[in-house]
């Protein structure tokens, strides 16, 4: 499939987005508002992407750009006085490689997939079900512990749950990135892992399988 080689790049507060997930969510600054709205009259992709460094000047994110991100196609599912109510569907990530002088105060810049063709075939080391499941084990049991119930994190797959903590923990802007880096779906349950580990969790997953008597 061909993609846009030049991107409107849009940070995304404070959530994640990955490759083979939706993310509804409801834009209401005007500055974000009109990189969609571009980014919709470009032909319907957008960047999404983190900053280092973040400010704000004007009401617009001003820092340094992280080199990857994730393309996103746009869902636009209405507007209200609220706000922008769109899903943003991640298909593949993408490396800036030449950040483009501001139009009208949007961001872009021209972008390169080729390091991540893998993305859209399903490439990379695949991890094996016990880890799926004690890794949602753990996730599942703080939640429990902490606020009684895990909510829908009970009822989803342990692939889901791992995409939706990687998306929504409330991790720095930098731990999120290496979320986004990872190379295949076992390198991401790792750095979920150990992230989860250091900021929450008292355990990791053990590293064999569950002996069932």
């Amino acid at each position: 499939m061909d993609f846009p080689t030049t991107l409107h790049l849009l940070p995304l507060r404070p959530w994640l987005l990955l490759p083979e997930t939706v993310l509804p969510v409801t834009i209401k600054d005007r500055w974000s508002r009109r990189v969609l709205d571009a980014a919709l009259a470009a032909g319907g992709y957008v960047g999404v992407i983190q900053i280092q460094d973040l400010g704000e000047e004007d009401g617009i994110p001003i820092g340094r750009f992280y080199t990857v991100g994730c393309l996103a196609r746009i869902h636009e599912e209405g507007r209200e006085a609220e706000g922008l109510h769109v899903r943003l569907e991640g298909l593949t990530r993408f490396r800036v490689r030449e950040e483009l002088p501001p139009e009208a105060g949007l961001a872009s810049a021209v972008v390169d997939y080729e390091e991540f063709a893998h993305d859209l075939t399903g490439g990379g080391a695949e991890p094996e079900e016990w880890k799926l499941e004690a890794l949602k084990h753990h996730i599942v049991d703080f939640g429990r512990r902490q606020f009684g119930t895990a909510g829908a994190l009970e009822m989803m797959s342990p692939r889901q749950v791992i995409r939706f903590m990687a998306q929504t923990a409330p991790l720095s802007s930098a731990e999120k990135q290496a979320l986004l880096e990872a190379r295949d779906l076992q390198e991401l349950i790792d750095t979920l892992a150990q992230l989860l580990s250091l900021n929450y969790l008292t355990t990791t997953p053990d590293s064999s399988p569950t002996q069932v008597n």
